[in-house]
């Protein structure tokens, strides 16, 4: 009886890994998440963001920083990650979280130790993602950093065909223990030629290809010839697109339209092409870099919550006034933004601390409220009843 048990239960947790790996993937960069974590506004901001915007995926940059916080290896020290990785698993719809690093001590040493102490699903680490831009022609050369940090001292050369070479050996030893821990492993890749994205494929469970355009429509022109790259495997390859929020790439489209249409569009583009490798290209989702880019407006309706307690907005819900308080007497600039982007309550106070709007002609639903002052904004969810 205890074997059919043990076995119907292995089958149910392979069930479950299957279909988290197959998941459409709605992920994020968080970028400064040493800054974030511990910190329970932050914390809360970043999360609140990520459920509002779909986002089932947290790619957590700076954890070498979280680390020299708060020590990883150590079961005790290590409970603020446990106990915010388990609350955006539990509370706000995120799937996967992902560890960045560039170097195989990282992911060895540190955050797969973190793993095999938590024998909780919802505290681990679900992706051991490697950044290691060996295509950089400035950072792999002689004196700099990737040269002297880990080529020379790998007895690599200090050139791109180097930086392969070691990107290589890493990228297997990571897919390696990533295996053994039951999680998915990935890499984040802008250029490269045919056989080096053979390698890439045949090694990582998945792709993150670099998408940054700053022309939306040039949005699958710029990645298709990358596509057939990685298709000249002739198997199935899994690959996710990067999209910029950076003002120098899609920032400023972004502030108007919605985290989901590039993907949607790609989609329709790939599904359109004509050459015989689509299918072995498979788009799994997108991820967006990085979070301190992502605009909060009303449109990826994500809410910022400013450190302190600059700006009071209360009652929530609210019923006919919403109060909105300052900690200072400044010019605030105010809107109330519904779920479609519109902007249905703007108004401006000069030198007030406090101000009363009137809700009593709004409509039950979700709203946002949009307080700026100066160089500084916050966004709230609003609940009007």
């Amino acid at each position: 009886m205890k074997k059919h048990y043990l076995v119907f239960l292995i089958s149910i947790i392979m069930l479950m890994v299957s279909s988290l790996h197959s998941q459409t993937v709605k992920g994020l960069y968080v970028d400064g998440f040493s800054t974030i974590l511990g910190n329970t506004n932050a914390e809360d901001s970043l999360l609140n963001y990520a459920q509002y915007n779909n986002f089932n995926y947290l790619a957590l940059y700076d954890l070498w920083t979280v680390h020299t916080i708060y020590n990883l290896t150590n079961s005790a020290t290590c409970t603020v990650l446990a106990n915010f990785i388990q609350r955006a698993k539990q509370n706000f719809g995120v799937l996967q979280v992902g560890a960045i690093g560039e170097n195989f001590f990282f992911f060895n040493n540190v955050i797969n130790i973190y793993n095999q102490q938590h024998a909780n699903p919802l505290q681990k680490f679900d992706v051991y993602n490697v950044e290691f831009e060996f295509w950089n022609t400035t950072t792999v050369s002689s004196g700099n950093y990737y040269c002297t940090t880990y080529l020379q001292p790998g007895g690599y050369t200090c050139d791109t065909a180097g930086a392969f070479s070691y990107y290589k050996r890493l990228i297997f030893k990571v897919d390696s223990i990533a295996n053994a821990a039951g999680v998915i492993s990935e890499t984040y890749v802008g250029w490269f030629n045919q056989g080096q994205a053979i390698t890439i494929g045949n090694t990582v469970d998945r792709i993150l290809l670099h998408d940054y355009v700053n022309n939306y429509s040039a949005i699958y022109s710029y990645i298709q010839p990358r596509l057939q790259l990685i298709a000249a495997r002739n198997a199935v390859t899994t690959v996710i697109p990067i999209f910029s929020a950076e003002p120098a790439f899609m920032g400023p489209w972004l502030s108007t339209h919605t985290v989901y249409t590039p993907y949607t569009d790609l989609q329709t583009s790939l599904a359109n092409e004509t050459g015989s490798w689509k299918q072995y290209i498979n788009l799994m989702g997108y991820q967006w870099f990085a979070y301190s880019f992502m605009p909060y407006n009303a449109i990826s309706t994500g809410e910022l919550d400013i450190k302190g307690d600059e700006i009071n907005i209360f009652p929530n819900p609210a019923s006919n006034y919403l109060n909105i308080k300052s900690k200072y007497e400044t010019s605030l600039n105010i809107y109330l933004i519904n779920t479609l982007g519109e902007e249905i309550h703007p108004a401006k106070f000069q030198n007030k601390n406090e101000i009363t709007l009137d809700l009593s002609k709004l409509a039950p639903g979700i709203y946002f409220c949009s307080v700026q002052w100066g160089d500084k904004r916050t966004i709230k969810k609003i609940v009007k009843e």
